[in-house]
């Protein structure tokens, strides 16, 4: 459904709204548009969903052909900001604003909705005795356990490995992350196991995938780049990985625990206009703000 809305249909959609004169955030999937719009004034815009960064990148050109001025895009910043990606301008001044971190679930881990998360789903003493069991604070366990996966999708995106990492339909069967991840000892079981678990997964889904010896080499290559955890590590992943943490390191009897689209539900629940006024993106919608004399924010 989503594969067969084109970029032409969104941007004719937008300019035949007669009705409507304020301005269009255009966001990448369904799931920014419950991020978002909690923190937009509904009189002054609209929050429209593009599927992907690709299709707003295009429905923007459209807009911009037909000189529709009244729009602005907020994507997830993904790879833009890791260090040779010679795409990244950081002096851009144009109205498509990027996450403060890897995507938006990275930016909500990196504003502290965990502690609202936690209080959700468990109790105090639990989270300290399985953090003191851990030796680490559960945000930078997450980012540990999940910095090699981090960096074989970028590896597989750069070098075109033919890997896989999330089904083929919607509800399809998700990587299993505790493939590679004990649950017992909540240590990463190496890159070799990670390597064999995510190349089974993308057999039969027409790519030719690279030999292991090969994408161990690309995988080493890329770790060595030593990128920042905050702007390679999936929010997708995150979730995953999260929920496994809350049913079986915190063991949760929550009810609301189903799968990792519910944990993504809590984590957005928890992000309020508190805590999007700390990020980058707010303050860079702020200053887009006040350049267009014009308020969509709501205030604080």
């Amino acid at each position: 459904m989503e594969a067969s809305i084109t970029p032409f249909r969104i941007a004719n959609a937008i300019l035949q709204d007669k009705d409507f004169s304020g301005y269009y955030v255009l966001v990448e999937g369904k799931k920014d548009i419950k991020i978002y719009r909690r923190f937009i004034i509904e009189e002054a815009a609209k929050i429209k969903a593009t599927f992907g960064k690709y299709k707003q990148r295009e429905v923007l050109g459209i807009l911009d052909e037909r000189s529709f001025s009244k729009v602005l895009g907020i994507r997830d910043a993904d790879y833009l900001r890791i260090n040779g990606n010679l795409k990244y301008d950081p002096d851009y001044a144009g109205a498509v604003f990027a996450t403060d971190c890897h995507d938006s679930e990275l930016m909500m881990i990196q504003a502290d909705v965990l502690s609202n998360y936690l209080v959700l789903i468990s109790e105090d003493e639990k989270v300290l005795a399985f953090e003191d069991k851990v030796r680490k604070k559960l945000p930078d366990l997450l980012l540990d356990l999940l910095y090699s996966l981090g960096c074989l999708r970028l590896a597989n995106k750069r070098f075109s490995l033919g890997l896989s990492f999330k089904p083929e339909k919607p509800d399809g069967n998700k990587l299993k992350i505790n493939k590679f991840i004990s649950e017992n000892s909540w240590t990463y079981l190496g890159d070799e196991i990670m390597i064999n678990t995510v190349v089974e997964y993308s057999k039969n889904r027409g790519t030719v995938v690279s030999c292991r010896e090969v994408i161990k080499e690309k995988l080493k290559e890329i770790a060595d780049e030593n990128h920042p955890a905050i702007e390679l590590v999936n929010g997708h992943d995150i979730s995953q990985l999260l929920l496994l943490v809350s049913k079986n390191g915190l063991d949760s009897k929550n009810k609301l625990l189903q799968n990792a689209d519910c944990v993504e539900d809590l984590l957005i629940a928890s992000f309020d206009l508190l805590k999007f006024s700390g990020t980058k993106l707010f303050k860079n919608l702020l200053n887009w703000q006040v350049t267009r004399q014009t308020e969509i924010l709501r205030a604080i």
